[in-house]
């Protein structure tokens, strides 16, 4: 009888160890990562429906110098304090993206972020990023050649 008791106890501890793990991620921002392709055309402009109302995209620079874009990709990742979240991009590169601390200013979380963009065997493309970013305010990090055009990631964190 105490061996069945022991086990039963068991269970219900992994259970419970489970379920604290779950409310935890559930509270976890998410790291939205959107891969998009620019490139320049004289058939005019074209903007995938997939993506969000971005107006960064017809007025400011850079990306004033391309009229076409086409969403490639996107992910979520939780984020979590130390905790590198890595995706890899349609060139061969991989984005790393490392949370270093949570702030509070004027009621508004702020995240403390470092980014880096590197391929297998050459030089980092973009080496120790650090953005301080705000709930659902995208930033931006573009330039890499693709494609016959430009990729640009929009990282958006989400509560």
């Amino acid at each position: 009888m105490s061996r069945r008791v022991l086990l039963i106890s068991f269970g219900l501890l992994l259970f419970a160890l489970g379920v604290g793990r779950a409310a935890h991620a559930a509270h976890a921002p998410i790291l939205e990562v959107s891969v998009i392709h620019a490139t320049q055309s004289d058939a005019g402009q074209a903007i995938d429906p997939a993506l969000r109302d971005l107006p960064q995209l017809t007025r400011d620079q850079p990306f004033v110098r391309y009229n076409v874009y086409k969403l490639l990709d996107r992910k979520g990742f939780p984020l979590e304090v130390n905790k590198p979240v890595t995706m890899p991009l349609p060139n061969g590169r991989t984005l790393q993206v490392l949370l270093g601390s949570t702030t509070v200013d004027k009621n508004e979380k702020r995240y403390q972020l470092q980014a880096q963009i590197s391929e297998p065997g050459k030089q980092a493309f973009l080496r120790g990023l650090h953005v301080t970013a705000s709930e659902n305010e995208p930033f931006f990090v573009g330039g890499q050649s693709y494609g016959g055009g430009v990729l640009f990631l929009e990282l958006l964190i989400r509560p």
